[in-house]
């Protein structure tokens, strides 16, 4: 029982320490507005909101009291539903999304996979397994990744750090280290030389 104990208050840190980088990428993000309108800026961002509730459901999953953990999951599940529902944010609550995430626009996204930090995505995004019914996994993405609105990634692949996913690129491969994946089938190429 300690150590679960141990390990849900690392969840709880890690997850604290996440959610206040989410914040300060969203606050980075509010343009030289005054501090009345950065505050409203910050208040309704649905990206920001969306990763709250992912963080919170983080947190949940990790409570070691079994009767406790089932009524908190079940309320959870309810709050996942009505924000998922209403913002078009699906966050899986078995990924893994790293610090500083940022949902620049809100609306048809389906994240399931894992992320590093201070990964950026658009509106229409897909992330999770291939179809039919059989799943081979879920992509793993790299630290400081952007995904174009519409780009589909799918599968057990990997996308390296600092790339950049092109507007409705349907990516099936994976990607090497600071590359631009681009069209359907997506391909990619290096945007710098390797050392």
């Amino acid at each position: 029982m300690l150590e679960n104990i141990k390990c849900f208050l690392s969840v709880f840190k890690y997850q604290l320490e996440a959610l206040r980088e989410d914040i300060r990428v969203y606050w980075s993000k509010r343009g030289d507005e005054s501090l009345l309108h950065s505050i409203l800026y910050i208040g309704t961002c649905h990206g920001l909101h969306a990763m709250f509730i992912f963080r919170l459901g983080k947190i949940i999953y990790a409570v070691p009291i079994p009767i406790v953990s089932h009524v908190l999951k079940i309320f959870y599940r309810i709050l996942y539903f009505i924000f998922s529902t209403i913002y078009g944010i699906a966050l899986n609550p078995v990924s893994n999304i790293g610090a500083g995430f940022y949902i620049g626009h809100y609306g048809g996204i389906f994240v399931r996979g894992d992320f590093g930090s201070h990964c950026s995505i658009s509106q229409g995004v897909t992330f999770g397994s291939k179809g039919a019914g059989k799943s081979n996994g879920w992509p793993k993405i790299g630290n400081n990744v952007y995904v174009g609105a519409g780009a589909k990634v799918i599968g057990n692949i990997e996308i390296g750090s600092d790339c950049i996913i092109g507007a409705n690129a349907v990516v099936t491969i994976s990607v090497p280290d600071c590359s631009l994946a681009v069209g359907v089938p997506a391909s990619y190429r290096l945007l710098t030389s390797s050392k």
